[in-house]
């Protein structure tokens, strides 16, 4: 819908940056990865439903991109099913408020950014992706226990979480934990899934130790006079940018390596 919006006011890079955007950013990047589990279930009927689904969705959007890229997009559209006519014959894509699904795409947004959430708190504390952990959700209202709980495959196949569970205060949870909120829904992951806490302190007075090395460096050079004499502009400030960049990292270390030494 608001690609043709854009077309018809001949808005041609806004029109096209959106449909890029779906594509990239929902078809490829999120709706893909969560199908493929239903790719290869046992449920036959399923299967047929997300192939469809796939497809159908991969058909309209050759036709969105075709005004943009028309040799491309005519080759790709050969060799789907059903497609005797040329991609330049077919019928533009319909927008129809009976296939505008709210709720459900309400419930599925909240899924996808809580999977950000716990993959960003694996990324924080340097966890591997393909660490296994345990989620637990305070939920901020009752519909959102409904999408948790439907989402709990997701969380399983994109976020490997073994176990979800839903409490209804942190009292409930007693336990070191790692969290975020999104929406006012708290969610926790336990830390000892997450890491091994001596190694980690020993990674950590390593990080510290190689920051500190490199703060007195840029230091030296920021305080030698002949180098911010001689030098670019552009050097120093380059060097006056790494300098900021290396003290907010060792803040964060050492913000760490108190907590890690506090459990």
């Amino acid at each position: 819908k608001e690609a043709t919006d854009y077309l018809e006011k001949f808005e041609l890079g806004m029109a096209a940056q959106r449909v890029y955007d779906f594509i990239w950013n929902e078809y490829c990047d999120w709706y893909i990865e969560m199908v493929k589990p239903r790719l290869y279930g046992q449920d036959s009927a399923d299967k047929d439903t997300a192939r469809f689904v796939l497809i159908k969705v991969l058909k309209d959007m050759l036709k969105l991109l075709h005004p943009f890229m028309p040799f491309i997009t005519e080759e790709i559209w050969s060799y789907l099913p059903n497609t005797s006519e040329r991609l330049v014959k077919a019928n533009w894509p319909k927008y129809l408020d009976e296939e505008n699904f709210e709720e459900a795409e309400t419930n599925i947004e909240f899924i996808m950014e809580a999977i950000r959430s716990i993959r960003n708190i694996r990324a924080e504390m340097n966890v591997l992706p393909s660490k296994k952990a345990r989620a637990i959700f305070i939920p901020s209202k009752s519909e959102v226990k409904l999408f948790i709980e439907s989402g709990a495959k997701y969380f399983a196949t994109l976020a490997n979480i073994t176990e979800v569970k839903i409490v209804n205060d942190k009292v409930e949870i007693g336990e070191d934990t790692a969290s975020s909120v999104i929406d006012g829904t708290e969610i926790y992951l336990p830390l000892a899934d997450l890491i091994d806490f001596e190694k980690e302190i020993e990674r950590l007075e390593k990080e510290k130790s190689r920051l500190e090395g490199e703060l007195k460096r840029v230091k030296g050079k920021l305080n030698n006079e002949k180098f911010i004499s001689k030098a670019p502009e552009s050097v120093v400030n380059e060097e006056k940018e790494k300098l900021q960049k290396y003290q907010l990292m060792m803040e964060k270390v050492v913000e760490r390596l108190e907590q890690m030494k506090e459990k």
